[in-house]
């Protein structure tokens, strides 16, 4: 296929790609805890200038995360004058800007042909489309990792310093958006020291130099987790070292290895392409690869076809390795890009084989461009754009103005008894409208249900409603989405 037709196929998919992205995100998008608590810690920057040192928790050990993602995501807030559509389109830019660089490093590595078909499963996959579209630190992980992969690579080539310094920098953001990401650390760490080992006669002040990039580009993103660590006697630091290495280490696990290897690559194959077989076509790439034209591509193919599958496959080992519990799919933001890599290959590797002729080769890859596309516009691109099937923020919304209206004053405290207790997603409502929705002394309890009432909250165990003591239920309504809420207010000691 000639070039320029190519690049227009690729510019039309660009459109296509932003638009599901950004397609109704109000409506759309989910907005629950994570995401309410994250623009609620936005909007306090904005408002009170409570700058934050510290990030969201991590969904592995007691570890907290870096601030980074809360700093990225607050002027998006201030511009969409603190509606979450802002940090919402944010998130999809970033997602869609992923598929651009996954684009050109295919089309640098491989050729025009093959980045477009990565770059077009990339573009439609559900998984992917689905982690585009709301607010959470996992979610721009594959653009990062992208980035980090492109620096690796040109390091290699050219041994140019500064490129380490910007592999380094997004080693710094990556480790700030989720702990996994750690795992590219011992990749740059084999890379640099396989790469000294070949320049060894340069001379030690040559080798050290990319080093102090390297250490440099990490540390600067990272300069207000360090302060924080350095104010608090390194607790993350502890707690890091405590999951890997200290009794939970020791945790049984909920599946051997092997098990939960298998069921995880065939959990990623499944969710990223649709269909059973992917994990077979990914396998076959492959093989490709290995066997059949080894010594007819060039150097810098070999090396980002290594590079891409050899971090995968250690990915995922480590991963099942250290992770003894369940093991979910955002955890391995940063495979997601490497996996259209491999998959983006299969289609170059077999050019190169001539096993087929170019019309027979089209049409193989036509063929299974099409059984993708059907069961993902069927199935799941449905589900994603459905409408009415979310109205997560307006829910929010409706919930936090009834609050407000049968509030006496704005000293209140706000919990669920559904989910998360926090309820941050009507608390982040309320604050904006000014009220404290922690108060210790709060003129109203508001219990909220969602999905059905839950029954009279009266003497709950649930120590967000048990701290106040013994309360009397005054109020109990259905406000709407299927959202009950409970008035509750303290008895009076007389």
């Amino acid at each position: 296929m000639p070039a320029k037709k190519v690049f227009l196929l690729f510019l039309l998919l660009l459109i296509v790609s932003l638009g599901v992205r950004c397609y109704r995100p109000k409506a759309l998008t989910i907005f629950l805890d994570d995401q309410a608590r994250d623009v609620l810690v936005a909007a306090q920057v904005l408002k009170e200038g409570r700058i934050p040192f510290i990030g969201p928790m991590a969904s592995i050990g007691s570890l907290y995360l870096g601030p980074l993602f809360y700093w990225l995501i607050t002027p998006f807030l201030w511009l969409a004058n603190f509606d979450p559509v802002g940090p919402i389109l944010l998130v999809a830019f970033l997602g869609w800007l992923a598929n651009i660089v996954l684009f050109f490093l295919l089309e640098k590595y491989f050729n025009l042909r093959s980045a477009f078909i990565g770059a077009f499963l990339y573009a439609l996959s559900p998984l992917i489309i689905h982690n585009s579209r709301f607010i959470w630190n996992p979610n721009p992980v594959p653009l990062f990792t992208l980035i980090f992969l492109w620096f690796f690579l040109e390091f290699w080539e050219k041994s140019r310093p500064k490129s380490l310094f910007w592999l380094g920098v997004s080693l710094g953001i990556l480790i700030q958006l989720h702990y996994v990401t750690g795992i590219l650390f011992l990749v740059s760490l084999v890379g640099y020291l396989a790469w000294a080992l070949k320049n060894r006669t340069k001379g030690l002040a040559n080798l050290l130099k990319p080093a102090t990039f390297l250490i440099l580009g990490i540390v600067l993103p990272l300069i207000p987790f360090i302060l924080f660590e350095l104010k608090n006697r390194f607790i993350n630091t502890q707690a890091g070292w405590r999951f890997i290495f200290g009794p939970s280490s020791d945790q049984e696990r909920l599946f051997s290895p092997s098990q939960a290897l298998f069921g995880l690559w065939g959990r990623l194959s499944k969710e990223a392409l649709v269909v059973d077989w992917a994990w077979g076509y990914f396998v076959l790439s492959f093989l490709a690869f290995l066997g059949l034209v080894i010594k007819k591509i060039s150097a810098r193919t070999r090396r980002l076809t290594w590079v891409t599958s050899l971090t995968f496959l250690f990915g995922l080992l480590t991963t099942v390795i250290i992770i003894k519990g369940q093991i979910h799919l955002h955890y391995l933001g940063l495979l997601l890009p490497l996996f259209f890599i491999i998959i983006a290959g299969a289609d170059y590797f077999w050019q190169k084989s001539r096993i087929f002729n170019r019309p027979i080769l089209a049409l193989i890859n036509l063929l299974v461009i099409l059984l993708i596309l059907f069961p993902m516009i069927r199935e799941d691109h449905k589900l994603l754009f459905k409408e009415g099937n979310n109205q997560q923020i307006n829910r929010a919304q409706d919930v936090s103005s009834w609050i407000a209206d049968q509030s006496e004053d704005k000293n209140i405290f706000v919990t669920s008894l559904s989910g998360s207790p926090y309820a941050y997603t009507y608390r982040y409502y309320l604050y904006l409208a000014g009220f404290v929705t922690d108060s210790l002394q709060p003129s109203s309890v508001f219990a909220i249900c969602e999905g059905g009432e839950c029954g009279d909250p009266e003497g709950h165990a649930l120590w967000e409603i048990a701290q106040f003591g013994v309360l009397k239920t005054v109020l109990s309504e259905q406000v709407g989405y299927g959202v009950w809420v409970y008035e509750l207010k303290p008895v009076s000691d007389n």
